[in-house]
């Protein structure tokens, strides 16, 4: 069996009353590898860093079951984010020294109903864009499976929606143009991921970024957002971030953001290994500010 070499992160001051590192991630080709959706060679650094303080949250197109999935495999609880940004869960679990209000709910909705979804989009969207795009609700399994890289019950877990429908476009760019523009006259959003498009509410990655910071600072100081991602889906969360952390995807330039935050780390590698080591790169960062 291959030795995995554990990657040295630096250490962070977690007696530091200033400074709460929060690290937000995406998961598909960011934290987990672009073609096997894997972690498994940076597992033990992973949970290394929940073991000196810092808060991880999932925040990923993927939905509640799959994210819940992927806790379950880790043995670990963590506040998530799914369905780009339509649902907080486990915000109960958010580190800070505000307490939550006895009334508030371990998880906190923004997301619009699957129903509400498609009949905006019947109603709203012109046939002449609609046709083409083919949800993946209508496609038979394997085109599913095809599609989506998922199979079995990882597939189903996919396809387990609450707040979004997925579906693939077929056309030119400036069609699909028209249609995200009726879609947010609509007050709909379209976000577009590695494989497929999303279509939600007027929601993004980013739609908790204010609570979380309010929620996790410390009395003297303030939280300090560590985003992660590496598609035009993660802009949003990485723009809106202290730190945005650009994890390269395999044979394709590296994401660009138009408006990014201060400071901006490209990973070295793709992910998984990427993901850590722009981590420690961004912890070092911190270490420097302390």
């Amino acid at each position: 069996m291959a030795v995995v070499k554990r990657t040295c992160l630096p250490l962070i001051l977690l007696t530091a009353k200033t400074m709460q590192p929060v690290f937000i991630t995406d998961l598909d080709g960011t934290l987990l590898g672009h073609e096997d959706f894997s972690f498994t060679p940076i597992r033990d650094d992973f949970l290394n860093l929940l073991d000196r303080g810092i808060q991880i949250i999932f925040n990923s197109s993927k939905t509640a079951t799959e994210i819940r999935a992927l806790c379950d495999d880790l043995d670990v609880k963590l506040p998530f984010i799914c369905e780009n940004g339509a649902v907080l869960f486990n915000a109960d679990l958010l580190v800070g020294d505000i307490p939550l209000v006895d009334t508030m709910p371990s998880s906190m909705v923004l997301g619009t109903t699957v129903e509400a979804l498609m009949a905006a989009w019947d109603e709203a969207i012109d046939p002449s864009l609609r046709r083409h795009c083919i949800l993946l609700d209508a496609m038979e399994p394997k085109a599913q499976q095809r599609v989506l890289g998922l199979a079995g019950q990882q597939l189903a877990r996919a396809l387990d929606r609450d707040f979004s429908v997925l579906f693939s476009f077929y056309g030119p760019h400036e069609v699909f143009a028209d249609l995200c523009s009726q879609a947010a006259a609509a007050g709909l959003s379209v976000h577009s991921g590695g494989r497929v498009h999303c279509l939600s509410g007027q929601h993004d990655k980013s739609s908790f970024n204010t609570m979380i910071r309010q929620r996790c600072s410390p009395p003297a100081g303030k939280a300090i957002i560590i985003g992660f991602g590496d598609s035009d889906n993660d802009i949003a969360l990485l723009s809106q971030a202290d730190v945005a952390c650009v994890v390269p995807r395999p044979r394709q330039p590296v994401l660009q953001l138009a408006d990014p935050p201060p400071k901006v780390i490209t990973a070295p590698q793709p992910a998984p290994s990427g993901w850590v080591l722009a981590a420690s790169q961004a912890l070092a960062l911190l270490e420097q500010q302390q």
